[in-house]
């Protein structure tokens, strides 16, 4: 009897031995979620508008030293930054109106960027680079708006 009940749990033993162990279902793969059209123009929007203060003073600044060539950039930036925070303001709201808003300031971004373009001949001595950096971070939000306007 003894031997019977060897047998048996060694027969008890292997087959356990033999099984595998069941596997959970591997998780979905989360789904791949659209971008937020919104929360990158606002981002875009407030590195836009942080690059262009820094322009505007720049600008400013040339100006007053009676350096002429920075005119049209100073105006581009400054209709740039008034079309920007407007935008900015109507966007975060989600106002109803907010799209049409946005395409202005798409225009105003253009604009700005080519007047900051003006410049790209300084830039690689290192000056005037607060022109670079907002005409890329202008080019950046044009790109964002269009985002917007097609969501």
């Amino acid at each position: 009897m003894v031997s019977g009940i060897g047998a048996g749990l060694a027969l008890v033993i292997a087959t356990n031995a033999d099984a595998q162990p069941k596997k959970a279902p591997a998780p979905k793969p989360p789904e791949a979620k659209k971008p937020d059209a919104r929360a990158a123009l606002l981002a875009s929007l407030a590195t836009c508008l942080a690059k262009a203060t820094l322009c505007d003073a720049h600008c400013a600044a040339q100006l007053a030293t009676g350096n002429k060539e920075f005119a049209r950039c100073a105006s581009a930036v400054r209709d740039m930054l008034v079309v920007g925070q407007a935008t900015e303001s109507l966007v975060s709201r989600t106002s109803a109106i907010a799209k049409k808003l946005v395409e202005l300031c798409a225009a105003a971004c253009k604009e700005c960027s080519a007047a900051c373009l003006e410049h790209k001949p300084h830039w690689a001595h290192g000056m005037h680079i607060e022109c670079k950096e907002c005409m890329e971070a202008c080019d950046a939000c044009v790109k964002a708006c269009a985002a917007y306007a097609a969501a």
